[in-house]
């Protein structure tokens, strides 16, 4: 539930508390969002269109910025960057699915070639600092399209070349053609370019109402009548111009958007919602806003309605356990967790959850099975520190020596400190039976580091 990847340095984990970038002279700080049902709504509502793109629904990463700002991008591969503040402002499925079959066709179209290679090994929290840093040094130069050539430098000093805007920053001819191929995608999965149109639109009208400044969306992609004329000629000629969204694609975003409001906004999400709109998502936004102010006793209430009416919803079982936990009502919290996991079984996001409340108790009884949820979790969820970090506690209360040693190697890797991972792995190499997939891995991080040139 609008969880915060920790990465490759010393970051903490709060429940929606700062992401902060290790740069301190930038006085910034980016907020990376991870919720299982957001990025389900998205990977939902994208999973038509990847395919006609010719890529692989499980090779798409979604990555959420909490900002207000209207902006996505793509990069590191196919790395899809979203802005809290576009999926707030899109008013249906259809205008989001449009502006994100556009970045589609920017990967598929290869637009990003030739700083492909260099960002594919960037960490994403590295590709979020060298954001920073090109913002820093752009200062207001946005609405020229040229980002500031200097030499701002990224993790460990590496000298990056212009900034990650100049990445991200886009050809007219190929703003074109990832507006065709976004047109073609509607048009082969049976969708309206009319959402497109007008989120465009929307863009349009927010450019002249700035003095000063653009969102980052205006700046990355240059917004010209000829690209909003373009859908709307293919609006015009589209067999599916007026197919609306299903119902199903209704309420997943409208649930989207509030709980958005509610966790980013909640004092406007109370406003927003008023008390007596009965809708489902006015009253997960209220839920919510209620627990983001203060209010735990009203909010669980309307968490206990909405699990009355909707037993099966692992994402309200989900929110209530958040509720719990993070009002140091831990123990309580592990049964929403557990039945949140048994609900959508396949969510590691959730598993990692469940598993940070089943430590949390210092109960022996419930180390195993945290670590058994970790475990399953892996796949998806191995890349972050946190997960690492959480792995090593539980590996040490079940007297693991071998793996706490590889867990601990995993989280130095991610904190950017060779040696120490590098010493770790030597200790789980010794540790752990050979031949085995943990000893493994653990040989590797010494072949990766042994690999690394030195520093001098």
């Amino acid at each position: 539930m609008l969880r915060r990847i920790i990465t490759l340095f010393s970051l903490a984990l709060f429940a929606l508390a700062p992401f902060r970038a290790a740069s301190a002279q930038q006085g910034q700080r980016l907020n990376l969002v991870r919720d299982a049902e957001i990025e389900n709504t998205i990977r939902t509502f994208l999973t038509p269109i990847w395919r006609v793109a010719g890529l692989d629904p499980e090779a798409v990463q979604i990555m959420i910025v909490q900002d207000n700002s209207l902006n996505a991008f793509v990069a590191g591969g196919q790395r899809i960057f979203i802005n809290t503040g576009l999926l707030m402002r899109t008013e249906t499925p259809n205008q989001l699915i449009g502006v994100l079959a556009h970045e589609t066709g920017h990967i598929a179209g290869g637009h990003l070639a030739r700083q492909q290679e260099e960002l594919r090994r960037l960490s994403t929290l590295q590709i979020l600092e060298m954001l920073l840093g090109g913002a820093a040094m752009a200062g207001g130069a946005a609405a020229g399209g040229g980002m500031g050539r200097g030499g701002p430098t990224g993790p460990g000093g590496t000298p990056i070349p212009g900034t990650l805007y100049s990445y991200l920053q886009y050809s007219q001819a190929q703003e074109a053609a990832a507006d065709q191929a976004a047109i073609t995608y509607l048009e082969r999965t049976h969708q309206s370019p009319k959402g497109t149109a007008q989120f465009l639109r929307i863009l349009e009208h927010q450019e002249r109402l700035q003095i000063g400044r653009r969102d980052p969306y205006l700046t990355d992609h240059p917004l010209t009548p000829e690209r909003i004329a373009t859908f709307d000629r293919a609006t015009a000629r589209s067999p599916y111009a007026n197919v609306p969204d299903s119902p199903q694609f209704v309420e997943m975003h409208a649930r989207m958007v509030a709980k958005l409001y509610g966790f980013t906004a909640p004092n406007a999400a109370l406003q927003r919602y008023h008390e007596g709109d009965r809708a489902v998502p006015a009253r997960y936004a209220r839920a919510i806003a209620l627990y983001r102010t203060g209010a735990l006793g009203s909010a669980l209430l309307t968490i206990d309605g909405l699990l009355k009416e909707h037993p099966n919803d692992p994402y309200f079982h989900e929110l209530k356990g958040q509720m719990l936990y993070e009002n140091g009502h831990v123990a309580e919290s592990v049964p929403a967790y557990r039945k949140a996991v048994q609900l959508l079984p396949g969510a590691g996001i959730l598993k990692v959850e469940l598993a940070t409340a089943l430590l949390g108790t210092n109960n022996a009884a419930n180390d195993q099975e945290a670590v058994r949820n970790l475990e399953v979790a892996r796949q998806s969820e191995g890349d972050s520190f946190e997960f690492w970090r959480l792995m090593s506690i539980g590996y040490a209360r079940l007297n693991n020596h071998g793996m706490t040693s590889l867990a601990r190697a995993e989280m130095a890797i991610r904190r950017g400190q060779p040696t120490e991972a590098q010493a770790l792995a030597d200790s789980a190499v010794r540790q752990l039976k050979p031949g085995t997939p943990a000893w493994q891995r653990a040989q590797d991080i010494k072949a990766y580091i042994d690999s690394r040139p030195s520093r001098r």
